[in-house]
C-alpha cells in the first residue's frame, strides 16, 4: 500500500462521527436495536421497565447479574442504539422480542430497526418498526435457508440474488487492495424479504449486504458496530457475579510499519453523549 493509500484509509477511518451514516462494518456477529429518540427519551422508558438503571457509565463498574443492555448515543446522531450484555457471551436469547419492539415504536411514536448481522454465519437481516406494527423484514444468506418468519406471522418473498459490489464497495476495498477485479466478487445469494409499504426485485436488493445499509441511509441512521465487547473490554464470556468497568478507548486501525521498523496505527474514539445500563427481568 503506498503512502497516499495509507493518508487515504486514515482518514476514512478517522471521519468525524457525527456525519457518518449507514452500517460501519458487517465484520462481526451483533445484534443493534437502533431508535430513532433521543437518549433521554429512550433512557426514560427502559429505566420504567428495568429492575436497576443507571446513567453515564463509561468510566464506572457493573456488576452482571442478568441480561442487561448498554444504551448510547453519539452526538450529531438523531439515533440512539440498545446493545444487549449476554450471560452466557453466546447463544443466549434476546432480551427483547420482536412485539416488545413493536410496543416500543408506538410508545415514542417513533421508527425502530432491529439489525442482525453474522459474518461467520455468512447472513444478514433488519426488522423495522412503526407506529406499533412490524413494517418491513428482510433475511439475507450466502449459505443456507435463514428464514425465521414463523416467528412473526408473515409469508416473506424468497429470491435469489446475483450479487455484485457497489461501487462505493469496491473504492474501499481498493485503499487496501489495489486493482482489485469486481468480477471476482460476483457471488449468489438467498434472499427473503417482506413489507407493508414497498415491493423490490431481486436485482433491487442487489446485495444481501449492502441492502441493509441503504436502508440506514434511507432513514438517516448509522450503525457504529460499537457492541458490549467494546465497552466491556472484549471479554471473552460475561462471568456471573464478575464486575467490569464501562469504557470508550475508541478504535485502532494497524497500518503497515515505517521505514525505522515502528507499526503505525490510527485510533477513532466515539463521540458520544454517554452510555447508560439496565438491568432487566431474566
Amino acid at each position: 500500500m503506498n503512502e497516499q493509500r495509507i493518508q487515504d484509509a486514515a482518514s476514512y477511518f478517522t471521519r468525524p462521527w457525527s456525519k457518518r451514516r449507514g452500517i460501519e462494518t458487517i465484520d462481526r456477529n451483533a445484534e443493534v436495536i437502533l431508535v430513532k429518540a433521543s437518549l433521554d427519551g429512550l433512557s426514560a422508558v427502559l429505566a420504567a421497565q428495568a429492575i436497576e438503571s443507571r446513567q453515564n457509565v463509561v468510566g464506572s463498574q457493573i456488576e452482571i447479574q442478568g441480561a442487561f443492555v448498554l444504551a448510547y448515543q453519539l452526538v450529531g446522531q438523531s439515533w440512539s442504539i440498545m446493545v444487549e450484555g449476554y450471560v452466557p457471551a453466546y447463544g443466549s436469547p434476546s432480551v427483547f422480542h420482536s412485539s416488545q419492539l413493536a410496543q416500543l415504536s408506538k410508545h415514542l411514536n417513533q421508527p425502530i430497526i432491529r439489525l442482525l448481522v453474522s459474518d461467520t454465519g455468512s447472513h444478514i437481516g433488519y426488522d423495522l418498526y412503526e407506529h406499533g406494527a412490524l413494517v418491513e423484514y428482510f433475511r439475507g444468506t450466502e449459505e443456507n435457508d435463514t428464514r425465521d418468519s414463523n416467528g412473526y406471522g408473515i409469508q416473506p418473498q424468497h429470491y435469489l440474488v446475483t450479487s455484485r459490489p457497489s461501487a462505493e464497495a469496491i473504492a474501499k476495498l481498493n485503499l487496501v487492495m489495489k486493482d482489485i477485479n469486481p468480477d471476482s466478487l460476483v457471488s449468489e445469494q438467498t434472499a427473503y424479504f417482506w413489507s407493508r409499504r414497498r415491493q423490490v426485485t431481486a436485482g433491487e436488493i442487489g446485495n444481501i449486504w449492502q441492502f441493509p445499509n441503504q436502508l440506514l441511509l434511507d432513514y438517516d441512521a448509522y450503525d457504529p458496530a460499537l457492541g458490549d465487547r467494546y465497552f466491556l473490554g472484549g471479554y471473552s464470556t460475561l462471568r456471573q457475579g464478575d464486575r467490569y468497568r464501562v469504557q470508550n478507548q475508541g478504535i485502532t486501525m494497524s497500518l503497515r510499519y515505517d521505514r525505522e521498523g515502528r507499526k503505525r496505527e490510527v485510533t477513532s474514539v466515539p463521540d458520544l453523549v454517554r452510555v447508560d445500563y439496565f438491568r432487566l427481568r431474566n
